[in-house]
C-alpha cells in the first residue's frame, strides 16, 4: 500500500470510529447534552471540521495554493472559541454536513496526489513548519483524539462500548 493510501485509510478509519461513537444519539442530545465539557456532540463535530479545513488549507498551501486567511495560528484557545461561537447553534445536520465535506474534500485533495509530494515541507496552521505527510496523519490523530473523548462519553452515558470491530 502506498503512503498516501494509508494516509486515506488512517483519515477513513478515524472519522468511522468517531461517527461510531455518536451514532444511535438523538439529534437534541448530540446538539444540547454536554458530551467534553460545555461542548455537545455537535460543538466538538464542528471544532474537528474546523480544524480539518485549517490543515487541509494549510496542505494545499504548503504544495503551492494561496495562504489560507489567518495562517499561523497563535492561539489555538482563541481560535477553537471563537470558531464555536460563530457556529452558534448551527444544527446537528448542518455541522455533519460541514464534517461530510470536508472528508470528501480531503479524499480528493489525496487521490490528486502522489508520494512524492507528501516530503514538501512548509507551514502547519499553527506555525510549526513540517511535510505535508506529518500534516496529514495529523488530520487522523486529531479525530482519533476527540473520537476517543466522544466513546468515554457514550460509555459513561449509555454503559455500552462502541464496537471497534478488529482493531
Amino acid at each position: 500500500m502506498s503512503e498516501l493510501a494509508e494516509i486515506q485509510a488512517a483519515i477513513d478509519a478515524a472519522r468511522d470510529r468517531y461517527l461510531a461513537a455518536l451514532e444511535g444519539f438523538p439529534e437534541i442530545v448530540l446538539e444540547t447534552e454536554p458530551a467534553l465539557g460545555a461542548w455537545s456532540a455537535r460543538d466538538v463535530t464542528g471544532h474537528v471540521a474546523d480544524w480539518q479545513h485549517e490543515m487541509l488549507g494549510a496542505a494545499k498551501h504548503i504544495l503551492g495554493d494561496r495562504a489560507p486567511r489567518g495562517h499561523p495560528i497563535k492561539d489555538g484557545q482563541s481560535y477553537n472559541t471563537t470558531q464555536a461561537a460563530l457556529r452558534g447553534t448551527d444544527s446537528w445536520d448542518a455541522t455533519r454536513a460541514d464534517f461530510d465535506r470536508i472528508h470528501a474534500e480531503t479524499a480528493a485533495f489525496l487521490a490528486s496526489l502522489d508520494d512524492g509530494k507528501l516530503a514538501v515541507i512548509g507551514p502547519y496552521p499553527w506555525g510549526e513548519v513540517g511535510r505535508v505527510q506529518g500534516l496529514l496523519r495529523d488530520m487522523a490523530a486529531h479525530l482519533n483524539e476527540h473520537a476517543g473523548q466522544l466513546e468515554t462519553w457514550r460509555l459513561q452515558r449509555t454503559g455500552v462500548r462502541v464496537d471497534r470491530g478488529h482493531e
